[in-house]
């Protein structure tokens, strides 16, 4: 028996609306609507009317509401009771995570956790910033960190870590040698481009538009799906690119890559932190976003 099947009916019954309950639930009505109709053909009864523009139960209705709460209040004084009795330390962790932080920070942040947590199961998803904030916002994921914020009423989270956005060149290309470059010395350039929905890219363009540049103004020769794919194309000669100073804090010695700076203050970003809203969380999520909240790393 799906226990939320209750909450929801419960939450349509005292709102007497489903676009209200799916707003408080972070879901979409016909999913609210799908619910009910689970909860009316288990029992084979109707269990809502609709009175003018409200909802109103029905004799089957309202038994069940009222059986409903004493089957949710049963439920979370259990859990609560249990939860008490159980290790603190355990649990599951779903994570996801943009390109940058997924393969380059996260790794170490995640094994210091589990020193600290060590019976906590972890999975992660990497994906580009867009698709893990739309699997946060469908609470497929506990939490992520992303290379971009996006506002969303289903979401919330932090600013976490600043990030570097470096010159990506051929170690034989004209400013290999070069302290600094400009957005002017590379415009005329062929750019490898990460794809769209990724962070880093939003970030490029977010960074050229500031100097006046479109990407229209620009010969983007080629886009690649992961910074790996951006980081091989241009040691291949294909042309520069933008990249995270994370890519390249570990890069191998004898690839013929070279991480250039920006003259430029604003060539930076933030990642975030950002997680489902809603009223509870599980432990193993709480004790996650308090240990990377106090996380300290630096990318030297």
């Amino acid at each position: 028996m799906n226990i939320n099947l209750f909450r929801t009916f419960i939450r349509v019954v005292e709102t007497q609306n489903l676009s209200r309950t799916a707003d408080e639930f972070g879901l979409s009505q016909p999913a609210i609507t799908k619910q009910i109709q689970a909860l009316e053909d288990m029992y084979g009864v109707l269990l809502l009317e609709r009175l003018g523009r409200r909802l109103k139960t029905t004799e089957a209705g309202e038994i069940l509401y009222n059986c409903a709460r004493d089957i949710v209040r049963a439920v979370e004084k259990t859990e609560k009771e249990m939860a008490n009795l159980a290790d603190s330390n355990k649990g599951t962790l779903i994570l996801g995570a943009s390109n940058i932080p997924g393969e380059y920070i996260l790794p170490r942040l995640i094994k210091d956790y589990k020193d600290n947590y060590p019976n906590i199961s972890i999975a992660m998803d990497i994906a580009d910033t867009d698709k893990i904030i739309a699997r946060v916002t469908e609470r497929e994921i506990d939490v992520g960190i992303v290379g971009g914020w996006v506002s969303n009423r289903k979401i919330e989270g932090f600013k976490w870590l600043e990030d570097e956005l470096v010159a990506l060149l051929p170690d034989n290309h004209r400013l290999a040698q070069a302290k600094a470059v400009s957005l002017q010395d590379l415009a005329g350039e062929r750019w490898i481009f990460r794809e769209k929905g990724s962070g880093t890219r939003k970030a490029t363009e977010d960074l050229l538009a500031a100097h006046g540049i479109r990407k229209e103004d620009i010969n983007v020769y080629m886009e690649a799906g992961s910074t790996e794919a951006v980081l091989a194309s241009v040691e291949s000669g294909m042309g520069i690119a933008v990249v995270s100073r994370w890519a390249i804090r570990k890069l191998d010695p004898h690839r013929k890559l070279k991480g250039i700076s920006i003259s430029d203050p604003r060539a930076s970003r933030f990642f975030y932190v950002v997680f489902p809203r809603q009223k509870a969380r599980r432990r193993s999520v709480e004790s996650f976003l308090k240990f990377i909240e106090q996380y300290e790393f630096s990318p030297s």
